[in-house]
């Protein structure tokens, strides 16, 4: 997690923001469609950044054929066949590869996968979680989907392990009101209804804007709140622009003790549950610094 001071843009920045605000949960969780067949794959096209992390989790990563342009983890991914956008797939690279399987989330234009449909391609979707229940869910079908079911099944419980301990280590620590910030123009942050919210309160703290029915709130609302800790996503606004702009309001208490800090997208926006448990584990010991040095 690169944290420097420890559920309409440009094409490139829309996508980058889309594919934020879905993994932070404001599109809602539902079951997946079902594949034509689910034995083995052995050609899979990946239209996910998070779904391509999860098949080399699994040990597939000979059988992926082709990934989107933001597949970028982990870095071996980036060698793959590239087929387009998150949102926007070219269907003809997909059909040249012959994949048995495709794979996505429904961040993926509504068109282009009903066009897969239309060509025969075995396509399974899923839609974006807005929880780590959810997370694992979709992790554990994908497994089953590709012929690693059990397998998936011990990674979930694994990452579910490591969040349960976070959990309990944090469980009695006195909670610092947070602030999540996923957005600069307009100002936009995490509600008790997006992803984020999970990372706040199984690492021991409270979502200032929990309460809040939408995320899109102005920066004086922020400093009404008076967070002790700010969080600014990276997600392709300037982060460091953005910390300086909480630097001339000294009365807030992140500021005054100077508990503002950057966090990737890439490393919170996207996550598997092996990922989303190590940065639950990263933002914790920001959130708790004197608990995670009595760790060390």
């Amino acid at each position: 997690m690169n944290l420097s001071f420890s559920k309409k843009m440009t094409t490139t920045l829309t996508a980058v923001l889309v594919m934020v605000v879905a993994a932070l949960g404001l599109v809602h969780a539902a079951s997946p469609q079902r594949a034509q067949k689910t034995v083995n794959p052995q050609r899979i096209v990946s239209l996910s950044p998070a779904v391509t992390e999860s098949l080399y989790l699994l040990g597939l990563e000979k059988n992926v054929v082709g990934v989107t342009t933001y597949c970028s983890r982990p870095k071996e991914a980036k060698t793959r066949e590239k087929v387009g956008t998150i949102m926007e797939p070219s269907l003809e690279r997909i059909v040249k590869l012959q994949p048995d399987l495709v794979l996505a989330m429904d961040l993926t234009d509504r068109k282009s996968l009903q066009k897969m449909k239309d060509l025969g391609l075995n396509l399974v979707t899923f839609a974006i979680p807005y929880t780590f229940e959810g997370l694992c869910d979709v992790f554990v079908e994908i497994g089953r989907v590709t012929g690693k079911f059990e397998e998936s099944k011990r990674l979930a419980g694994i990452a579910k392990a490591k969040v349960a301990a976070v959990q309990k280590a944090t469980a009695r620590l006195q909670r610092p009101r947070v602030l999540v910030q996923i957005g600069s123009k307009p100002f936009y942050v995490a509600t008790k209804d997006v992803f984020m919210d999970d990372y706040i309160d199984f690492a021991g703290a409270t979502n200032v804007f929990r309460d809040a029915v939408s995320g899109s709130v102005g920066r004086e609302a922020a400093i009404v709140r008076n967070p002790d800790v700010i969080f600014i996503v990276t997600m392709g606004l300037n982060a460091q622009n953005e910390r300086l702009a909480w630097k001339k309001f000294s009365t807030v208490n992140a500021v005054k003790n100077n508990r503002i800090y950057l966090i990737d997208s890439d490393d919170v926006c996207s996550p598997t549950p092996q990922s989303f448990a190590r940065s639950l584990g990263e933002i914790a010991a920001l959130l708790h610094p004197d608990e995670a040095k009595g760790r060390k």
